[in-house]
């Protein structure tokens, strides 16, 4: 028995009699009560939960340094039971080549040579510590080469998150606690008429919980399920929105459907941007590269980053952002321009000929802007300056089909905020020589790296002035308050933005043609708010450390004094501009451009005539000329046509509207006019009947409308709208 604290032994070899002398106040009879067990216990206990917690929150990060102690360990053993070393290092030159030839085929080459380099150094220490023991100056070696090699990697695994905008931060607790109840999917199946359905897998997620369920034994195709009423149906259950219930085949096998719930409501508040939120789950790269998707925001179920393609191998993408007022295109505008400034192989342009607030701000960072109404013009030969070169990058010899961006050769993207503005007048005429343009960049230029990237309301002809425009877009953001009309004429299924997001600004969906599905997430709040911290300033901030990048130096000549006219501020002068304008109309001559929509109409007169004249010889070659029969036949119908169009006008002209109708209509009328809905309202009657009451008076001269769309007003001809 030893006490504590000091103790006399006897200096004799062990006998019967030793005898333990202790000092005042010891206790000989020093046994642990089973309070002190328990603590003991309780602490243990909490150490291995924490961890296995701890290797289990970031195990490919963690775990590596459990190898450190098991090589050490190795050596010792190895040491001990007198293993001869070249039975070690021998099998260190095979497994390094085993190594090596192992990942060339599955890692890159940097993560290849880190293995190789790990087998060498852990076969070596193996050989030196099974021949010479573990001394102190080898344990010293053995602490800095892992430490060494141990930063290394960590080193590399954050460069490589970084690069993919992926979260470098340590992983954040799931919004819905693993502990707490799973969802009994098989208890539902009944009411939701999936009887003989199994559940698959199923794992909770940032939000809620999601499943694999498979519907085969159902007796009914996977595809029937999929649906908005049984989305409705399971939202009921669990007493959360229907736009927080989402089931989908798509990319799953025959027979199988992935229903997710949010339990949790994910769009109750906004994402910060990650420049200015020191705790954000995702980490922009200091300096972006065009050719990799580009983060904008976040999937809130899952913490992925929701990102956009501006470019591939198939070259580059024409992108359209749709979003009506409030719906947070201006914010997503600056998500992406954000991106592009800090991109080392990309040159922008920014046309903004309304009222361009934040656009004004982004201008220092663009190489080249054109920002108000005033400055319409120099958007003109931005626009014309693109085209040229188009045309001289296509001329230039390159070993591949598409130019790929690069810090010598970068990809221009012209950034049109309020396409609709730029396509049109002042007075609300569709502006064709700017529509030519923006039809000629939108269908010539992806192989050449110069594309569009535009924002505005609709994506309709009337909008944007061509359907050539919209045909050509192959990437396109969708937020808020987008009708089902232009959701269709995308050609990738999206959710309903009126739903999807319950709309909140901001909530977005990217859709590449290519990829032939949608990613949903929210844009980072990037100068979204009404503070100084919040607001536009924060443009300001992130401008303030980027400088413009400039086209390559061929193009810069190729450009000449237009170029550099505007990049000192200034228009070209008038000679320069017709030569421009000289070079644009040759490569109409040539065939060069996209025919549009409308076709040219003439300008004067005698080329009216001389083109009816060519459709009539055109139709008599193909037809025959009427016999002499025919011809009085024919000469009898006009005549009787005349007689009885003559009858008609010599009747007094009746309203085919009703008395009591009429009356009511033209009491409305007076005052400030009258929308169609007000027609509706007043009369109860549908849509499409006031319209064609309002259309009927509006032919007899006592109407006239003023706006367009759901905005139209009805006045009396002569009237003004207050």
């Amino acid at each position: 028995m030893v006490g504590r604290h000091s103790v006399k032994r006897c200096p004799d070899e062990p006998h019967e009699m030793h005898a333990v002398t202790a000092g005042p106040g010891d206790d000989l009879l020093d046994v642990p009560n089973e309070e002190e067990r328990d603590r003991v216990a309780e602490l243990l206990k909490a150490a291995c939960v924490g961890g296995f917690n701890y290797f289990k929150n970031a195990p490919a990060d963690r775990l590596p340094l459990l190898g450190g102690p098991a090589v050490y360990a190795g050596g010792l053993l190895l040491h001990g039971f007198d293993v001869p070393w070249w039975a070690i290092g021998g099998p260190t030159i095979p497994a390094g080549i085993i190594a090596y030839a192992a990942g060339v085929n599955r890692l890159s080459m940097p993560s290849t040579i880190g293995v190789t380099l790990a087998a060498l150094t852990c076969g070596s220490w193996l050989a030196t510590v099974a021949e010479l023991g573990a001394g102190r100056l080898l344990n010293w070696v053995y602490v800095g080469m892992f430490g060494a090699g141990y930063g290394l990697y960590r080193w590399a695994r954050h460069r490589a998150r970084k690069r993919n905008g992926r979260p470098v931060a340590e992983p954040q607790p799931e919004t819905v606690s693993p502990e707490s109840p799973r969802i009994a999917w098989e208890g539902y199946f009944a009411g939701w008429g999936m009887e003989g359905a199994a559940v698959i897998a199923s794992e909770p997620t940032r939000l809620g919980e999601r499943a694999l369920i498979n519907t085969k034994g159902t007796g009914k195709r996977a595809s029937t399920f999929g649906t908005k009423a049984l989305e409705e149906r399971v939202a009921e259950d669990f007493d959360v929105q229907p736009a927080r219930v989402r089931i989908s085949t798509a990319g799953l096998p025959a027979g199988q459907i992935l229903v997710s719930v949010q339990l949790i409501d994910p769009w109750a508040t906004i994402v910060p941007h990650p420049l200015f939120d020191p705790n954000s789950e995702i980490v922009l790269p200091e300096v972006a590269d065009i050719r990799e998707p580009q983060p904008i925001g976040m999937d809130p179920e899952t913490g992925e980053p929701l990102t956009i393609t501006l470019w591939d191998d198939d070259g580059g993408k024409q992108t359209f952002i749709v979003a009506v007022n409030g719906g947070g295109k201006s914010v997503t505008l600056n998500d992406i321009l954000e991106r592009l400034t800090a991109a080392f192989n990309t040159v922008v342009w920014g046309i903004n000929v309304s009222k361009a607030q934040e656009m004004r701000r982004w201008a220092p960072a663009l190489d080249l802007s054109a920002c108000g109404r005033d400055q319409r013009k120099r958007a003109r030969v931005m626009l014309r300056m693109a085209r040229k070169l188009i045309v001289w990058r296509g001329a230039q010899h390159r070993d591949s089909a598409n130019v790929i961006p690069t810090e010598r050769q970068p990809m221009l993207v012209l950034v049109i905020d309020e396409l609709s503005a730029l396509a049109k007048t002042d007075d609300g005429v569709i502006d064709m020589s700017i529509v030519e343009d923006l039809v000629y960049v939108a269908s010539k230029g992806r192989s050449e790296a110069v594309v569009l990237l535009i924002a505005d309301q609709r994506n309709t002809q009337g909008a944007i002035g061509s359907t050539n425009i919209s045909t050509q877009i192959t990437n396109y953001v969708v937020l808020k308050g987008v009708s089902s009309g232009d959701l269709t004429r995308i050609g990738v299924a999206v959710p309903d933005m009126g739903e999807y997001g319950g709309q909140h600004a901001g909530v977005a969906a990217t859709v590449l043609k290519s990829e032939d599905r949608a990613r949903l997430g929210r844009t980072f709040a990037l100068a979204a708010g009404k503070t100084a911290e919040t607001g536009l300033q924060q443009i300001d901030r992130i401008v303030a450390s980027r400088l413009p990048n400039s086209l390559e130096g061929g193009a810069i000549a190729h450009l000449g004094e237009m170029y550099a006219s505007l990049k000192a501020g200034q228009m070209p002068s008038a000679a320069v501009t017709e030569d421009l304008e000289r070079e644009v109309a040759e490569d109409l001559a040539a065939g060069e451009d996209q025919s549009l929509d409308t076709p040219p109409e003439a300008t004067s007169s005698a080329e009216r005539s001389q083109t009816i004249d060519e459709i009539r010889q055109r139709h008599l070659f193909v037809v025959p000329p009427l016999t002499p029969e025919g011809q009085e036949r024919a000469r009898q119908m006009r005549q009787a046509g005349s007689e009885r169009q003559g009858a008609r006008e010599d009747q007094p002209a009746a309203s085919p509207l009703p008395a009591g109708v009429r009356d009511k209509l033209i009491t409305l009328l007076e005052g400030d006019g009258i929308a169609t809905r007000d027609v509706e309202t007043a009369l109860g009657v549908s849509s499409a009947t006031a319209w064609r009451y309002m259309n009927q008076l509006r032919s007899e001269g006592v109407v006239e409308s003023r706006g367009t769309g759901p905005a139209t007003r009805w006045v009396r001809r002569g009237d003004d709208v207050a």
